[in-house]
C-alpha cells in the first residue's frame, strides 16, 4: 500500500513541479544568453533549451508512467470504493491526465523557445 501512495504522490506532483523547473531554467538561459558575458561563457541557447526540456519531458513522462502503473495495480477497484485504495486510484486517474498535459506543455515551451531568436532589439 505504501508503494502505491509513493507512485500516485509521485505521478501527481513531479509533472507539474517539472513545468515549473522548465520555465525557470528556460527563462535563465535566455537570460545568460542575452547577457554580454555570453559570448565569453560560449552559451548555445537552443542546445539548452533542448537539454532542459529534453529531460524534464523525460522526468514528467516518468511521472506519467507511475500514474499508470498504480492505475493498473489498482484494476481490481473502483474510484469510488472506500479510502484509501479508491483515493489512490482517483488521485492516480487525475496525474495521468494532467501528466499528459504537462508533457504537452512542455513540449509546446521547447518549440517555441527552441524556435525563438532571442536577444533581438524591438
Amino acid at each position: 500500500m505504501r508503494r502505491l501512495e509513493i507512485l500516485q504522490w509521485t505521478g501527481l506532483l513531479v509533472g507539474a513541479l517539472m513545468w515549473g523547473v522548465a520555465h525557470i531554467l528556460g527563462y535563465g538561459t535566455t537570460e545568460a544568453t542575452c547577457n554580454s558575458a555570453a559570448p565569453v561563457l560560449g552559451l548555445d541557447q537552443h542546445l539548452w533549451e533542448g537539454v532542459i526540456n529534453g529531460v524534464t519531458a523525460a522526468v514528467s513522462l516518468g511521472a506519467a508512467l507511475a500514474a499508470g502503473a498504480v492505475i493498473v495495480l489498482t484494476s481490481d477497484v473502483s474510484y469510488e470504493d472506500d479510502a484509501p485504495v479508491g483515493r489512490i486510484r482517483f488521485f492516480a486517474i487525475a496525474a495521468l491526465i494532467a501528466n499528459v498535459l504537462f508533457i504537452m506543455m512542455i513540449v509546446l515551451y521547447a518549440v517555441g523557445s527552441i524556435g525563438n531568436t532571442p536577444c533581438r532589439q524591438a
